[in-house]
């Protein structure tokens, strides 16, 4: 009998009963990156995500599969002609097989025809050669933690679905293409909206500035001192995450705050048209 280490990896779309599998899988290749267990995220948030990507691009949700468990997943999304990366794991025993390679070039075609093209890579070196290799542009990050210390601007308040179309306005100004019905999936899921009225907004969830964006950086300023500020309200460590060098608003911002500065976040990879991406903070799953 071969090994189930040696025996062959096969590929074919994700389907919803997968989902379990691929959280699990997640969970031990990030964890074993960093070499210690990470926070989980909740099942309502992580199904979310999965169910949301699968409805919308089936075409770029893929799974790796070694004698009839999961052994990798891939899902890829397009919004508007800009395509991203939303996630790409492989369980570290098919590490090094060839699958994190076949799952990426399957999600890199459910783009062909993109007019931009984004990943946002852990500090994984393979990982990060291997989008460099697509012929994109790596974008080294840091990222901002620690207990926030910053006063609430009035300006700022609570947004709900009917802002969704201003953060369609801040996002086609800032990445050429909306988010739209993603955003609603992360607050059915537990994310809270903040909203500067007819400028920015910005998405938290346990203690993590999710997603900020604004028309300008004035704006993105006060809308990401907004969300720190509901961050500490909460009681929570903040994490802000895809610090570029194109977001030194974001980076004076949190050091104001008392945020202490890490350079361990990984990169944000881009090509062709993305706009300006910027002022601009993506999130992990929706880029």
């Amino acid at each position: 009998m071969v090994p189930r280490s040696m025996a062959p990896l096969t590929y074919r779309p994700l389907r919803e009963q997968d989902f379990a599998e691929v959280l699990a899988v997640n969970e031990r290749a990030f964890d074993d990156l960093v070499g210690r267990e990470l926070p989980r995220p909740t099942l309502e948030a992580a199904y979310g995500r999965y169910r949301r990507l699968l409805d919308t691009d089936p075409g770029g949700a893929w799974v790796a599969e070694r004698e009839g468990a999961v052994a990798g997943a891939a899902f890829a999304l397009l919004r508007e002609g800009l395509w991203g990366l939303s996630l790409l794991v492989v369980d570290p025993p098919a590490q090094s097989a060839g699958a994190g390679r076949e799952l990426l070039r399957l999600a890199w075609e459910h783009g062909n025809g993109a007019r931009g093209h984004v990943i946002l890579s852990s500090t994984d070196p393979r990982a990060m050669r291997a989008y460099a290799r697509l012929g994109l542009d790596a974008h080294p990050c840091l990222a901002a933690r620690g207990a926030p210390r910053v006063a609430a601007p009035p300006e700022v308040r609570a947004g709900g679905p009917a802002d969704l179309p201003l953060t369609e306005a801040v996002d086609r100004a800032v990445r050429g293409a909306a988010h739209g019905g993603d955003i609603a999936t992360m607050l059915d899921t537990g994310a809270e909206l903040l909203v500067l009225p007819e400028r920015a907004y910005a998405v938290v969830s346990g203690g993590r500035v999710r997603m900020c964006a604004a028309h300008d950086e004035e704006s993105a300023g006060t809308i990401l001192r907004g969300a720190l500020a509901r961050i500490a309200d909460a009681g929570e460590e903040a994490e802000v995450e895809w610090l570029s060098a194109r977001q030194q608003w974001a980076i004076r911002v949190c050091v104001e705050a008392g945020l202490r500065l890490d350079a361990d976040e990984g990169c944000v990879f881009t090509g062709g048209d993305v706009g300006p991406f910027s002022p601009y903070l993506p999130s992990g799953a929706y880029l």
